[in-house]
């Protein structure tokens, strides 16, 4: 009662309401983080921690587990990342095997065993005689794929091409099939309304491609057929019915599409603008061409780069970035190492982009593979990893911690706690001369708005809002009359 008699009915009322406000700022944030767990794109910390700066920078940021996303351009990480999804999702689905087989020839192009993480899954080389190529066709982007032997004179198909190579490569020649024994190919402009034969070269070419894309496709198109003939033996324990339900809904991914791991290869090991391409003097005096990257200090008269690889740049512009930041003193220096921030920015989008698009295309294409029993199921539970944990302490901080300010109960203890948590977002991107500023239109220097929050939260757990309105009073009445009796 004392306290009462210090301070005006207005300011109590005004410290309550502060005190509710907080907490229902708390509990909307917490409640919106919740119901965002169970979209196709959960809400998470990890851009707000991996654009940490000041001097918890290096903490923040590991609390991602991958703070430059260099993992996605590792391609045994992320062969080991889909393997160790497909074994999550194939344990909280219960899939059948016949699912399990054909999930693992959309991954792996096999449906028995897997190849190690590190390692190429093997395929066949597919090869026809060809003679020459047509004048506009130029190979090279596709060199992990499809490569033409001119001394051999031979074309050749290393992996199964996908559709998207093989529209751009057909594009490349003036040659339409007709489907006639006569006149096989036609240019594509008719004269006069008449056919026009196709010229020899770019048929040749064009009736050997074709033939190879058909051929590269076929161990996947067998391995979907061995299933399906053991399937219809009587002792066998494959279902044919899961078998057959299976195949329909993943037919145009498994039969037409190359396996994602053959695709994730193809990008970071057979990309020439991804990883670069070089030249190494060989024994008898010319140059072996190889993919990767060499850099200045690495280059020789032995060795030299053709193709600077844009991952290497990639690594090398985070190098330079991490420098300057740690040297800069004076404001044109912190300028310079934010521009050089959002080059990595723009360059880390443009490389890690279609990776983050196969694997979401992955894991789209597997739930197709369900039935309604097993979708039923719901979503897959979270990869307990240390960036998981720091959101669900964020996310269940917000939402107890919001409670109890409203109700007032235990009011000064969560409103420490609360300090405590906010105190931890304002040290992610602390307002302080010589740190960069966070983005936004937000300028502050020392004092920003969670550091007022924290200031607000530790007043009134200085102040007994609780015993003034809220849970916290019907306690207190209890224990101040137990004492007065």
């Amino acid at each position: 009662m004392k306290d009462l008699k210090r301070i005006s009915w207005l300011a109590i009322l005004l410290l309550v309401v502060l005190r509710i406000s907080i907490g229902w700022q708390f509990l909307y944030e917490g409640m919106w983080k919740y119901d965002q767990m169970d979209t196709p794109k959960p809400w998470s910390a990890e851009g707000y921690l991996k654009n940490a700066q000041g001097p918890f920078r290096d903490h923040f940021r590991e609390m991602t587990g991958d703070p430059d996303d260099l993992n996605w351009l590792d391609y045994g990480k992320m062969s080991s990342k889909w393997y160790a999804w497909r074994d999550r999702f194939a344990t909280h689905y219960k899939l059948n095997p016949e699912q399990e087989a054909l999930f693992n020839l959309m991954l792996d192009g096999s449906a028995d065993e897997d190849t190690a993480p590190a390692e190429l899954p093997t395929n066949p080389t597919f090869s026809r005689k060809l003679d020459a190529l047509p004048k506009g066709v130029n190979l090279k982007r596709y060199a992990n794929t499809i490569v033409f032997d001119a001394k051999g004179k031979v074309l050749k198909v290393m992996e199964p091409v996908l559709p998207s190579e093989e529209a751009a490569i057909k594009k490349m020649v003036d040659v339409v099939p007709t489907g006639d024994k006569k006149i096989p190919y036609r240019k594509k402009a008719l004269v006069d309304k008449k056919p026009v034969p196709a010229d020899d070269v770019e048929a040749k070419f064009y009736a050997a491609f074709d033939a190879l894309v058909n051929y590269s496709r076929k161990p996947i198109e067998k391995a979907i057929s061995d299933i399906s003939a053991q399937s219809k033996k009587k002792d066998s324990e494959i279902n044919r019915e899961n078998f057959l339900y299976g195949v329909t809904r993943m037919s145009t991914t498994v039969k037409r599409a190359l396996p994602y791991r053959h695709r994730l290869a193809a990008s970071l090991h057979g990309d020439p603008d991804r990883v670069g391409v070089y030249g190494e003097l060989n024994e008898r005096g010319s140059f072996d061409i190889e993919m990767g990257t060499v850099t200045r200090q690495e280059e020789s008269a032995e060795k030299h780069s053709i193709n600077f690889g844009k991952i290497k740049e990639y690594r090398e512009l985070l190098e330079e970035y991490e420098t300057a930041l740690t040297q800069a003193k004076i404001e044109y220096q912190y300028d310079h190492a934010t521009k050089l921030a959002l080059k990595a920015a723009l360059m880390r989008a443009d490389l890690v982009g279609p990776v983050r698009a196969l694997e979401a295309e992955l894991q789209d294409n597997a739930l197709k593979l369900l039935n309604t029993e097993q979708i039923s199921r719901g979503a897959m539970p979270a990869e307990d990893t240390p960036l998981h944990k720091s959101d669900m302490m964020a996310m269940w901080g917000l939402l107890i911690l919001g409670s109890l300010l409203i109700l007032g109960f235990f009011t000064r203890f969560a409103a420490i706690l609360g300090a405590a948590m906010v105190l931890s977002f304002y040290l992610v991107i602390p307002p302080w001369p010589g740190v960069p500023p966070a983005p936004g239109p937000e300028h502050s220097l020392y004092i920003n708005k969670n550091m007022i929050e924290v200031i607000a939260l530790l007043a009134i757990a200085a102040m007994p809002t609780g015993s003034w309105f809220g849970i916290d009073a019907f306690f207190a009445r209890l224990f101040f009359k137990s004492k007065e009796d």
